[in-house]
C-alpha cells in the first residue's frame, strides 16, 4: 500500500476514533485483527479491530458509497460469523431514508461528526450541532404505491416507463398514479426524469425495494369474516394458507381463504351475507386494494403472502414462506 495512502487511511481512523470518545468518554482500545475474511470484504471496507467499554468492535470503513445496503448487511453476517465482535458500519456520508433503514434493523453504524448508533452499548446519538432534530416517522406507503413496488419486483411493472404505463398495469386513473409515485419519489424508492413532455420513472434495484418493503410494507388486510355466500363460487383470488399451499408443499386442510377488495361489496351486502365461522364455506379477508392485481394462477402474490405470515412461527409455515423468499429474490437475479 502506498505511503500516503496508509497515511490518509490512519488519519482516518485516528479522526474516528477522537470523534467518539469526545462524544462519549469511552476508552477506545487498538487491536490486531487475526482472522482471515474474504476478499470482497477485504476490498470493499476499510477495517478496524478495537474494544470499546468492554465490547469487542470492529469497525468497517465504507470504501463505495452508492453499494446498496443489503450487500453490508450480508458482509456484517459473514464477518459476525467469523469474528466474535459487534460490527460497525462507518459512513462519510449517509441519507435519511439509509439511516431510518439501518436503525429499523438494529445495524450499528457511525457517521463522521454526525451520529453514532451502538444499540448493542445503548448508545444512539446525534453529534452534529447544526441540526439537533429528532428524525422524522417515515409517510406510509399508500396502498396504490404499496401496489406499485409490488408489480415492480414481480416483474409486471418495468423501469424506464412512463406513468400511463404503470396506470394501466395496476388498473388506476394517471392522476392517482401519478399522486402515488410522487409519494415514493419522496420515499427515495424511484426518481422522476423528464424527457420532452413525457415523465419517465426510474425504480431503485429491487433488491433494495424488498429489504425495505420487509419493515415499511403493511398487510393490506382491513378485516376478516365468514360466509357461506355462493358469491364467492365464481371470481376468487385464493389468500391465506389457500394460497400458501398452491406455491408451497405445505398441505392445508383449514376453512379456504379468499381475498377481497374492500370497494367490491357494499358493508350492507357483507353483512347480510355473514355467517358463523361453523357455517362457512369460506374465510374472506377484506383488503385495502384489489387482490387481483398481480394475483398469481388464483392466488394473491407471493409478495403478499409473506406478509400475511410476517408474525407466524409455526415450522412448517416458516419452512414454505423461505422456499417462496428464495425464488422471490432469485427471480431478481434474473
Amino acid at each position: 500500500m502506498p505511503f500516503l495512502c496508509y497515511y490518509k487511511i490512519m488519519k482516518l481512523k485516528k479522526e474516528l476514533f477522537e470523534y467518539i470518545a469526545s462524544h462519549t468518554n469511552w476508552i477506545i482500545e487498538n487491536k490486531e485483527l487475526h482472522i482471515s475474511l474474504p476478499l470482497y470484504i477485504k476490498s470493499g471496507y476499510e477495517l478496524w479491530n478495537c474494544s470499546i467499554a468492554g465490547f469487542g468492535v470492529l469497525f468497517a470503513r465504507v470504501k463505495e458509497p452508492n453499494v446498496s445496503l443489503t450487500i453490508h448487511y450480508n458482509a456484517i453476517k459473514k464477518i459476525e460469523e467469523l469474528c466474535p465482535c459487534h460490527v460497525v458500519l462507518v459512513f462519510d456520508y449517509l441519507d435519511s431514508r439509509s439511516i431510518n433503514r439501518l436503525i429499523n434493523r438494529h445495524v450499528p453504524f457511525v457517521i463522521k461528526d454526525k451520529q453514532i448508533y451502538m444499540p448493542f452499548a445503548l448508545m444512539q446519538m446525534q453529534t452534529n450541532k447544526l441540526s439537533n432534530k429528532p428524525f422524522k416517522k417515515s409517510q406510509d406507503l399508500s396502498p396504490t404505491a404499496d401496489t406499485i413496488l409490488i408489480g415492480y419486483l414481480n416483474g409486471k411493472i418495468c423501469n424506464d416507463v412512463m406513468i400511463k404505463e404503470i396506470a394501466s398495469a395496476i388498473g388506476k386513473e394517471a392522476r392517482a398514479t401519478s399522486t402515488a409515485l410522487a409519494l415514493l419519489k419522496s420515499l427515495e424508492y424511484l426518481r422522476i426524469e423528464k424527457h420532452g413532455r413525457s415523465k419517465i420513472i426510474y425504480f431503485i434495484s429491487k433488491e433494495d425495494i424488498y429489504e425495505r418493503l420487509k419493515d415499511e410494507g403493511k398487510s393490506p388486510v382491513k378485516y376478516l369474516f365468514y360466509t357461506n355466500s355462493q358469491l364467492f363460487d365464481e371470481k376468487i383470488v385464493f389468500s391465506g394458507y389457500s394460497a400458501l399451499e398452491k406455491f408451497s408443499t405445505l398441505m392445508d386442510g383449514s376453512l379456504p381463504t379468499v381475498a377481497i377488495n374492500a370497494k367490491q361489496f357494499p358493508s350492507k351486502t357483507i353483512d347480510e351475507i355473514t355467517c358463523e365461522k361453523e357455517e362457512a364455506s369460506y374465510q374472506v379477508e377484506v383488503w385495502n386494494r384489489d387482490p387481483f392485481i398481480f394475483s398469481v394462477n388464483g392466488s394473491v402474490n407471493p409478495l403478499y403472502i409473506l406478509r400475511l405470515f410476517k408474525d407466524e412461527h409455526d415450522e412448517r409455515t416458516q419452512y414454505a414462506l423461505t422456499d417462496i423468499e428464495e425464488k422471490i429474490i432469485k427471480n431478481f437475479k434474473g
